[in-house]
C-alpha cells in the first residue's frame, strides 16, 4: 500500500483505479459499506483501490471561526481505512488551494490526469469541488466523457436503543455523542467511540481518595458531561474502565477533563497514549455533599462497570442498558459535509 499527500506522490503502477472520496470522519458502517463496495469492485475488475481522504477538515479551513472536532484522531481513521486494503491511501492535506479547485479542475487534474479513474464510488450526499458545485449528478454526466462509471452508494439506515430507523451520517453520530448517548452512536460506528490522547497531570485527587485516574488530553469530540462505562487501552492491554467527562463540581471545578479510572491496573504511565473507549452511559455529573459521598458512588460505577465491561468485549448488548433519554433532532437539522 502507498501512504501518499500530493497527486506528485502518486504512483504510477496505481493507475485505472476504483476512487472513493471522503473526509471518512468516524468511519462509520456508511462509509465502511461503501469503501468495501468499491474494494470489491476493484478486486473484480483488477483494477487498483485508491481512497482519498482529508486532513485537516476542510471545514477548520473554511470556517475557522467555528471549530470543529473531530470524532476521530487522524492517526486512528487511518488504521480504520488501512484495514480496507487499498492500493494506495492518499491523505490530501487541505490548504485553501485544494479548497480553490474547481468540480472541473477536480475531474481533469485528479481523477482523471493522476488517478485515470475508471469507477468512482460515492455516498448519495458527496459533493467536491469550490464551493460545492461537483456532486454525484456531476459524477454521473462526466463519466462517460471521461471514461469512469459512477456508483452511487445508497444512504445505509441504522436502528437505535428505541427502535428508532435513521440514517447513518457522520453529523448525527456527532449529535448522539454530545448527548451522551454513546450506545446509540456504536450502533452507527459499529465499535466503541473512543477518545485518543495523551495521559497528563492531573490535581492527584482521585489518588487521595483511592480512586487514581488517568487524565486524558485529547482533540476529539467530547461526550456530554457524565460519567460512562467502557475500556482504556494501555500499552496493547485492554482493562475496563469507568470513565468520568466533567469539570469535578464536588471539588468545584471549572475545567472539562476526561478522566479515567482503570480497573485492575496501576503504574505511571504519563505522556503515553491511551484509547479510551466509551460503551454505556451510566449517569449525570452532580456536586455530592462530601468525600465519603463521592467515594461511594464512584465505588456504585466501579461495580457498574464490572458488571458491564470485561476485557474481552467490545460492548455489551444494548437491553442490559438503561439508555439516555433525549430527542432526535431532524434529519433536515443534521447537514453532513462530504461524509
Amino acid at each position: 500500500m502507498w501512504l501518499i499527500n500530493h497527486a506528485t506522490e502518486f504512483p504510477p503502477g496505481a493507475k485505472e483505479s476504483v476512487l472513493c472520496v471522503g473526509n471518512f470522519d468516524g468511519v462509520h458502517l456508511g462509509h465502511q459499506r461503501m469503501l468495501a463496495e468499491a474494494k470489491s469492485l476493484a478486486r473484480r475488475r483488477n483494477l487498483h483501490f485508491v481512497v482519498m481522504t482529508f486532513h485537516p477538515h476542510p471545514l477548520h479551513i473554511l470556517r475557522p471561526n467555528l471549530p470543529r472536532r473531530p470524532l476521530m484522531a487522524v492517526t486512528q481513521r487511518l488504521e480504520i481505512l488501512q484495514g480496507f486494503e487499498p492500493d494506495v491511501l492518499w491523505v490530501v492535506k487541505t490548504d485553501q488551494d485544494f479548497l480553490d479547485m474547481t468540480a472541473d479542475e477536480f475531474m481533469h487534474n485528479i481523477m482523471v490526469k493522476t488517478i485515470a479513474a475508471k469507477a468512482v464510488v460515492e455516498g448519495s450526499n458527496f459533493t467536491f469541488g469550490k464551493g460545492a458545485q461537483g456532486t454525484v449528478n456531476t459524477l454521473r454526466e462526466k463519466g462517460p466523457d471521461f471514461g469512469w462509471e459512477t456508483i452511487i452508494v445508497p444512504t445505509l439506515q441504522g436502528v437505535l436503543q428505541d427502535l428508532s430507523q435513521v440514517d447513518v451520517s457522520s453529523s448525527l453520530i456527532r449529535w448522539l455523542i454530545s448527548q451522551g448517548r454513546v450506545s446509540d452512536a456504536n450502533r452507527l460506528m459499529g465499535r466503541p467511540y473512543t477518545l485518543r490522547g495523551l495521559v497528563e497531570h492531573g490535581a492527584g485527587r482521585g489518588a487521595t481518595i483511592g480512586y487514581p485516574t488517568l487524565n486524558i488530553q485529547c482533540e476529539q469530540l467530547l461526550p456530554a458531561p457524565g460519567v460512562y462505562a467502557g475500556q482504556a487501552v494501555i500499552a496493547e492491554q485492554t482493562y475496563a474502565a469507568a470513565i468520568s467527562v466533567g469539570n469535578n463540581p464536588t471539588f468545584n471545578g471549572t475545567a472539562l477533563t476526561v478522566e479515567a479510572f482503570v480497573l485492575d491496573f496501576s503504574g505511571a504511565v504519563y505522556d503515553q497514549q491511551v484509547d479510551v473507549r466509551f460503551t454505556h452511559w451510566l449517569r449525570d455529573q452532580y456536586k455530592f455533599s462530601g468525600i465519603e459521598a463521592l467515594k461511594a458512588q464512584i465505588q456504585r460505577d466501579v461495580d457498574q462497570v464490572r458488571q458491564r465491561v470485561t476485557n474481552s468485549m467490545a460492548y455489551i448488548s444494548p437491553s442490559t442498558e438503561t439508555p439516555r433519554e433525549t430527542s432526535l433532532p431532524h434529519q433536515s437539522n443534521l447537514a453532513d459535509a462530504a461524509n
